[in-house]
């Protein structure tokens, strides 16, 4: 069943029906961290769509905010496997740069990069008060890679993207800003370059906001870990991930973030310690 296929059967009462039933049974399940009705029809149309498991959906896709985000990891396993070649040049809290090549789309290398005074300027990594977003502040490796990787492969082997959006693109497009920026006293590099911004027209010194860790966020920094942690826990089997524990669990582990990622990075210690 292709995109086409399955939009004109939509017509059909009966199939609808079924695959609402389907997202609303992922929905209570709680399966790929699904709560919602609507993000489940999300999942069950794509994955009938792609014929795919919903354990091959939760391997390259994610729903962020209600939005279908394919994972930045996905993409490029993609790119590999289709011919394609990335050399890391540069990987830091200020710059990613590689260089890359596609034996068919780029035979030449072409050496690729983004910064992060880019995405300030450009207002990616702050928002309309200037303030940084969340995850620029608490990953800014990982968030630049992922931006680089996508560019990177929109532009060399758009093909493999077919318009959707990487999940940090999504993440930072709904995240909320960590903290408000005093740009009269830069704490740091990255704060002073948004000081040399043109300055806003003067209005009220919004209350700075704390800087609060973001549930999904952590989780996605430390999957494997924190999937491993669960798994000896008991609170999930070998083939789950995070996203498959219950609302209450979940629950639990937002109440004590940080006790449990402290918790995780000691299991993980503890089997470096073993081997």
């Amino acid at each position: 069943m292709n995109e086409t296929s399955l939009y004109n059967q939509l017509n059909d009462a009966s199939t609808f029906t079924a695959l609402k039933e389907l997202g609303t049974a992922f929905s209570k399940s709680n399966i790929l961290g699904i709560t919602s009705p609507a993000d489940g029809l999300i999942v069950a149309m794509t994955c009938a769509m792609e014929h795919i498991s919903p354990i091959a959906f939760s391997r390259r896709y994610n729903i962020i905010g209600g939005r279908l985000s394919v994972k930045a990891d996905a993409i490029y396993a993609d790119f590999i496997a289709s011919g394609g070649r990335c050399r890391w040049i540069r990987s830091d809290a200020e710059v990613a740069e590689a260089e890359f090549s596609h034996v068919k789309l780029c035979p030449e290398p072409l050496v690729q990069s983004v910064t992060m005074q880019e995405l300030i300027n450009n207002g990616v990594a702050v928002d309309a008060n200037g303030r940084m977003r969340s995850p620029y502040v608490k990953f800014p490796k990982n968030m630049l890679r992922a931006r680089l990787l996508s560019n990177s492969i929109r532009m060399i082997a758009p093909g493999l993207i077919h318009g959707l959006y990487v999940e940090e693109e999504v993440i930072s497009d709904i995240a909320s800003p960590a903290r408000t920026l005093d740009l009269s006293k830069p704490t740091n590099q990255r704060e002073a370059q948004v000081q040399a911004l043109p300055e806003p027209e003067p209005e009220p010194e919004p209350e700075p906001e704390p800087v609060t860790l973001d549930f999904e966020e952590v989780l996605l920094e430390h999957e494997e870990p924190v999937n491993m942690y669960l798994t000896k826990i008991g609170w999930i089997k070998e083939n789950q991930t995070w996203r498959n524990l219950s609302s209450s669990q979940k629950e639990k582990i937002k109440v004590k973030l940080d006790s449990f990622i402290t918790k995780v990075k000691q299991y993980v210690l503890s089997l470096e310690q073993q081997d």
